[in-house]
């Protein structure tokens, strides 16, 4: 699969901004407002805490991590078309990771662990249909399911695992197969401490992680085998260099 026409570019390239676009429309609409009954209240009233990952810093590993990642593979192996179906992988991945999150919570509209914190700041309040808390705050209080930290992580940290395994032939025995192995999943284990700290902030259910982790784990899986369905050689091939 050669990137080598302006066509291909902008097909790629508009298909993301469309995508980006309905995004962002669909993210300004209203979730769905579940009932919640008094004695499940209980389990939405853990503390408002700053989140242990910012979403700024979310954003930050899921583009730097690759960009490495990419950058040492284009030094070693010098393919520039393969690093072009990596970025236009990922990112479509991503596109597709973020319409589906957002589609979810808004259709789901399951409450926060700190919902009621968000509703009423102060701690008091009993009817939680009219809270006195910040507009936006409540309502993405009632975004919890998938969480999206965790979605995101995967989607780009598991797309990469992927690019390292055919990369590094872990399914070879090869000298320093242990080493692979761990610079292999390296990525999983980032992606996994983002998605356990979305529950140590009170952020999400753990139910949140679990399935924000197989959705993330499966949109990377499928698009990273649509832009390489064939067997990549792996990086200590000097052949594979133009």
């Amino acid at each position: 699969m050669e990137y080598l026409d302006l066509v291909d570019h902008v097909s790629e390239i508009s298909l993301r901004l469309f995508m980006y676009m309905l995004f962002l429309w669909i993210d300004s609409q209203h979730p769905f407002i579940r009932h919640i009954d008094e004695d499940e209240m209980w389990m939405y009233k853990y503390p408002a805490v700053p989140p242990i990952i910012p979403k700024n810093l979310l954003f930050v590993l899921i583009i730097l991590i690759p960009s490495v990642i990419f950058s040492v593979e284009y030094a070693l192996k010098g393919r520039k078309e393969d690093i072009i179906k990596g970025v236009y992988g990922i990112t479509l991945a991503y596109a597709l990771n973020a319409i589906l999150t957002v589609v979810l919570k808004l259709f789901v509209g399951r409450p926060r662990p700190n919902f009621f914190m968000r509703c009423f700041p102060d701690g008091y309040g009993v009817d939680i249909n009219n809270c006195t808390g910040e507009y936006g705050g409540h309502m993405d209080g009632r975004k919890s399911f998938p969480s999206a930290h965790t979605t995101f992580a995967f989607t780009g940290m598991f797309f990469m695992t992927l690019r390292m395994y055919t990369l590094l032939k872990i399914h070879e025995r090869n000298r320093g197969q242990g080493w692979r192995c761990v610079l292999c999943v390296l990525p999983l284990v980032i992606a996994v401490l983002i998605g356990i700290s979305r529950t140590c902030d009170y952020n999400h259910h753990y139910t949140d992680v679990l399935f924000g982790s197989a959705m993330g784990s499966c949109i990377a899986y499928c698009t990273y085998y649509v832009y390489f369905p064939e067997r990549d050689q792996p990086l200590d091939n000097k052949q594979t260099t133009l």
